[in-house]
């Protein structure tokens, strides 16, 4: 095999891969990470992705439905502190206070390495230009 079929063979695999026809398990776990990063920075890893079925009602859109486990790097009253400590204004500060006690509501008084299982969930994603993306 020449150098010039083997770079064609890995281009073709790559193409294919990126154009899968359903989200990867990394595509998942990343999606995941990458909400609960956007909803509490520096508070949630996202671990133990796993994907227990899915569906695809057209080639744009597919449903999976996953278990996984959420670890809290940081306990619940620390994360409040830092939120309404920081610098801004009243309104900030307010929401801030708001969102952390939603937090609170969901998962309790956490404490740090604390861990939450979600057992189910359905997650649904849409193709996009770049691959798959979670849609929120």
């Amino acid at each position: 095999m020449t150098y010039k079929s083997i770079f064609s063979l890995l281009i073709a695999a790559t193409l294919l891969v990126a154009c899968s026809d359903v989200p990867s398990q990394r595509n998942i776990e990343q999606a995941l990470q990458q909400q609960y990063s956007h909803l509490y920075p520096d508070l949630i890893e996202v671990e133990d992705v796993k994907k227990i079925n899915g569906w695809s009602d057209n080639e744009q859109h597919y449903a999976a439905e996953v278990s996984y486990s959420l670890e809290f790097k940081k306990s619940y009253k620390q994360y409040i502190e830092e939120k309404t400590d920081q610098p801004g204004n009243p309104l900030e500060k307010v929401t801030a206070g708001i969102t952390a006690g939603l937090l609170k509501l969901q998962y309790g008084d956490f404490k740090k390495n604390d861990q939450y299982k979600v057992k189910q969930e359905t997650l649904t994603f849409r193709m996009t230009e770049n691959g798959w993306a979670l849609v929120e």
